[in-house]
């Protein structure tokens, strides 16, 4: 990888901005209006992402897997699935201040 890696850090789901097929994420300082329990992802340079959802309690919990560049901006990020052979894996591309998740 050369350059900058525009993913790496902390985003924050924006969930009053999401498509059928798309789910966007903001920067942590984005001006988001007040919501509770909002999900996250942290993207390290170790190739590490972190999954932050909120719990019964409103404690976040976390769920580590990992992310890969495929080229052309765009990257992939897998998780453990339960129960399952095959990890979960969802494409992702950054625009803007913007994290494009695809959800389908």
């Amino acid at each position: 990888m050369t350059g900058p890696i525009p993913i790496l850090g902390i985003w924050v789901h924006s969930h009053e901005e999401d498509t059928d097929t798309v789910s966007i994420y903001r920067p942590r300082d984005f001006p988001f209006p007040r919501s509770r329990g909002r999900c996250g992802l942290e993207f390290g340079e170790d190739g590490t992402v972190v999954e932050y959802r909120p719990g019964a309690d409103d404690r976040a919990r976390a769920m580590t897997g990992s992310w890969r560049d495929l080229g052309d901006g765009r990257y992939s990020m897998s998780f453990p699935a339960k129960g399952a052979a095959e990890p979960t894996t969802r494409t992702l591309q950054c625009v803007g201040d913007a994290l494009l998740v695809d959800t389908g």
